[in-house]
């Protein structure tokens, strides 16, 4: 690109509505469309599009299977962390108009963003700036009004303006829809099935429903006035890719082994759930479950200790009965891990965060499998992880076996299926998009 400077460039806000709406424009798992599919196109001059700042706003109804509104002040329940809108999402697909290629897909996308949101944001970010995007609070239970505001038929939704937590999206840098780049992008949103979005006792009596109307995506780009096109110039986009893999475990000492593909990983995180309440309305689906009294965890590569050679270990077991004193001691090693591995950054680098063991918000005090399950008591804002590199190429896992090893209390993992934990595993992989004239490809 030549002649560019501050002069040549302006910022403009493109507004656009789903390319596959219906007569209605609802969107929801049973009455009415489950994908929700935006087209932004491309240009012949350089076109960039701040990924970050890219929002999708619209309504939120939610209602009782006879089409009647929700009580404040029965159990109705959104996942506070996860956020009104995020809440509804099962997978995100980001692709390039030019070539139909796609360029991230995320599957359990309401598993990730409570861990992002929670490891990265202290309670002032979430009750304020994030509140107001996302609809996202501390606890489930303080967002049952959220869910009681504007249900049913008559009250015309919820209004609501969230981000997209893709990494293509929140790479921190600009990308180039122009034709000679990405040639545009599509966007697609797969919408999660009823029951594993309200939830709570009195949801499940009522089999709540939720539906989305008035959906409109605000991208801002910035648009180059007499910039020129290189035909013969390569231009490269990075970004930290969310690939995301289900696991179980379901005995006091677990080691969940797999060889993942990914050639430059910067990171790993999971979080979990007891396996009986996936897709169950009276639980919800998207809560950071704890494992139990976690007495040590091991991360390695081929079967050696990687990339700490220890096992990272907890004074837990010095706690009897946490059910009675909901006390604990901290669990400094893993924590510190899994907040390195969230934000792909080391620990002295970490300025907030929503993970603490005194805060009731956060509900990280009790330990209990069950803590927060149905909505009327805190949760808890768990997960493992570990940081493989902060600032270079990442770690090859292509041909590499991965594994971790948990030891937990044996009251807490026995081998029945009341115990068993799902283990979301979320992988950060290193991509980089070369584009240019001939086409684009990604190395992932």
């Amino acid at each position: 690109m030549s002649n560019i400077n501050l002069q040549n460039v302006s910022k403009e806000y493109i507004m656009l509505n789903p390319v596959n709406s219906t007569s209605g424009g609802i969107y929801a798992s049973k009455a009415g469309l489950p994908l929700i599919k935006f087209d932004i196109s491309s240009s012949d001059a350089p076109l960039l599009l701040d990924g970050s700042q890219l929002r999708i706003s619209g309504k939120i109804t939610c209602k009782t299977g006879a089409d009647g509104a929700i009580t404040n002040t029965e159990n109705h329940f959104n996942d506070g962390f996860c956020g009104r809108f995020s809440n509804l999402i099962d997978m995100v697909t980001i692709s390039s108009k030019r070539l139909n290629q796609v360029v991230e897909r995320v599957n359990n996308y309401s598993r990730i963003v409570p861990s992002v949101i929670s490891s990265l944001h202290n309670g002032d970010d979430i009750h304020t700036g994030l509140y107001h995007e996302g609809d996202h609070l501390e606890t489930p239970l303080l967002a049952r009004h959220l869910v009681a505001a504007g249900s049913g038929n008559t009250q015309g939704g919820k209004t609501f303006s969230a981000p997209l937590y893709c990494g293509v999206l929140q790479s921190g840098n600009d990308m180039d829809l122009s034709k000679n780049g990405m040639g545009g992008l599509v966007i697609e949103i797969l919408l999660k099935p009823d029951v594993s979005c309200v939830f709570g006792s009195d949801a499940s009596t009522s089999a709540d429903s939720f539906q989305i109307s008035d959906l409109v995506l605000t991208a801002p780009v910035y648009r180059i006035k007499g910039a020129v096109p290189q035909p013969s110039r390569v231009s490269q986009f990075e970004f930290n890719s969310l690939s995301s893999i289900f696991q179980v475990i379901n005995s006091s000492t677990s080691v969940v082994s797999m060889t993942p593909g990914f050639s430059r990983v910067s990171s790993i995180f999971m979080n979990f759930i007891n396996t009986n309440e996936i897709g169950n309305q009276l639980f919800n689906s998207c809560r950071l479950g704890n494992v139990g009294q976690v007495r040590e965890l091991r991360f390695s590569r081929n079967g050696q200790l990687f990339p700490i050679s220890f096992r990272l270990e907890t004074d837990e077991q010095n706690n009897a009965v946490l059910s009675n004193t909901n006390t604990y001691r901290s669990r400094c090693m893993i924590d510190r891990n899994y907040l390195e591995s969230v934000a792909i950054k080391r620990y002295a680098d970490t300025n907030k965060s929503g993970l603490a063991w005194n805060s009731w918000a956060s509900g990280v005090v009790n330990r209990s499998q069950t803590a927060g399950n149905g909505g009327v008591t805190p949760g808890t804002a768990e997960g493992f992880g570990i940081l493989y590199d902060a600032y270079g190429s990442g770690e090859d896992f292509s041909q590499v076996v991965f594994s971790f090893e948990v030891e937990a209390d044996s009251a807490d993992l026995d081998g029945s299926a009341t115990n068993a934990q799902g283990v979301y595993m979320i992988f950060l992989n290193k991509n980089t998009i070369n584009m240019s004239q001939d086409g684009i490809s990604i190395q992932r």
